[in-house]
């Protein structure tokens, strides 16, 4: 016998429809059935009975509406199925459906009219709840992203492992004025300093490496058109098969922390050079102090005083809002130090106009008005009953200079001896010496009949009198 009557005996021998049969009796992974037009079911396949959970004597002569659930059921769901399929040829079918335990599954299926469409329908399910969890579970995550990324003050943003951007936020969007379309590959280097591109780019060659993009660059803030300091992150995607070639990161506006952290910078290089000068200040006193004195105790006391009207300086910048001290306030505090109760009897006056002294200057003048007291509390205008002590200031413009002029004078005072004391001590050689050198400051020191009278021309800055000069 050839091959072609082989074929045409084996043909024959083998009903098309019997194989059919046999194919969707035995198949389990699709529920297969026929129905008649009202839906009562003629054929139940194992596939079936493995789905709905119903064995074929159980389902065949009813109606297999009773897998819709019962919110499809009462919405006639499977009616409109079978008039759909009847007059288009097809109705697809993606919705719960119920098991014969009372259980839910995510069917996908198919309906169709048979062959001669007066016997009823061939419907097809397969069961994909597990493809059905998967992808509502994406998109939940997406939209919880969504909310995140939307919500959050930074700027969100996707992008490959070489900086080709994929996705911005509306953040990004308002921030920067670059629309997504704008912004997508690399056009979102155009909100970047020009200063900060090479850095921007560079930073994902290590970033592929270690995992993490790291840069702090300035971006271009639309309404302003100032370029803002922000901390740029991202990190690539992770999946159970490992990382995706997808990353996703986070803009930071930290342009305030910045200039917070520029600001303290320069406080800590100022606080190092005002405690070396302030310790030269402390060797420079404990040294003149020494040459002067003559006794152990007298260097105690005398050191001891002055140290204090360094440290009363000192607690006035710490108190002050800026670099400045109020020279009114520098006064009565050194007044105050000395125990005197004349600043409310009268035997002390007073007066001048609100003057900012720097602090460099504050500390010079304060150590002066020390000794100044402390010569007046020992032997002057504080010391005896008749004695009155008058300071004042004013402002002065010399050229393109602003001064303070500050005058002390001491009035009903008996003096030792006339004119200036044989021995120089150390207010005298602050006073004539130190402030000229140190500040440019004129001084005069004069010891006239009724009293000591000093004054002392300091330069000041002009934002320190501001208001007088207007």
């Amino acid at each position: 016998m050839d091959k072609q009557s082989s074929k045409a005996g084996f043909s024959q021998a083998i009903d098309m429809d019997e194989l059919f049969e046999h194919i969707v009796a035995s198949s389990t992974d699709f529920a297969i059935c026929t129905t008649r037009p009202d839906g009562t079911a003629t054929s139940w396949n194992t596939g079936a009975e493995r789905v709905f959970g119903y064995a074929a004597e159980e389902i065949l002569g009813r109606s297999v509406d009773v897998v819709f659930t019962a919110a499809d059921r009462e919405a006639r769901a499977p009616e409109q199925e079978r008039a759909m399929a009847a007059r288009e040829g097809r109705a697809e079918d993606e919705r719960w459906h119920l098991r014969k335990d009372g259980s839910l599954f995510w069917g996908s299926g198919v309906l169709t009219p048979l062959r001669n469409p007066g016997e009823g329908f061939v419907k097809i399910v397969r069961d994909r709840t597990a493809q059905h969890n998967a992808a509502e579970a994406l998109r939940t995550s997406e939209e919880r992203f969504r909310l995140l990324s939307t919500s959050i003050p930074q700027l969100v943003f996707c992008t490959r492992p070489n900086g080709d951007r994929t996705w911005g936020s509306q953040q990004w969007i308002d921030f920067t004025g670059l629309n997504l379309a704008q912004s997508l590959g690399f056009g979102w280097l155009n909100a970047i300093h020009p200063d900060d591109l090479v850095a921007t780019h560079n930073a994902w060659q290590p970033a592929r490496e270690t995992g993490e993009y790291y840069v702090e660059h300035r971006v271009q803030r639309a309404a302003d058109r100032e370029y803002r300091w922000h901390q740029t992150r991202a990190r690539p995607i992770q999946t159970s098969d490992g990382p995706r070639q997808e990353w996703i990161g986070t803009m930071t506006d930290i342009h305030d922390l910045r200039g917070l952290k520029d600001r303290q910078q320069v406080l800590v290089a100022e606080l190092q050079h005002r405690t070396r000068n302030l310790l030269a200040v402390v060797q420079a006193i404990a040294t003149q102090t020494l040459r002067k004195s003559d006794t152990l105790q007298t260097f105690s006391s005398e050191y001891e005083g002055r140290l204090g009207a360094l440290s009363r300086v000192q607690s006035l910048l710490a108190r002050a809002d800026q670099e400045e001290i109020d020279l009114d306030g520098l006064v009565r505090a050194e007044l105050v130090a000395h125990g005197d109760g004349g600043l409310e009897t009268g035997k002390i006056s007073i007066q001048g106009p609100p003057v900012a002294l720097p602090a460099n200057s504050a500390q010079a003048v304060g150590l002066a008005l020390h000794e100044l007291a402390t010569n007046a509390v020992k032997y002057g205008a504080l010391a005896q009953a008749e004695g009155k002590l008058t300071i004042t200031w004013d402002l002065a413009k010399v050229e393109s200079e602003v001064l303070v002029r500050l005058e002390w004078r001491e009035r009903g005072v008996r003096m030792p001896q006339k004119g200036a004391p044989t021995r120089r001590g150390y207010g005298t050689e602050l006073i004539q010496r130190a402030l000229p050198y140190q500040l440019k400051a004129k001084t005069e020191l004069e010891f006239v009949e009724d009293g000591v009278r000093c004054a002392i021309a300091v330069p000041v800055g002009p934002q320190a009198v501001e208001a007088q000069y207007d």
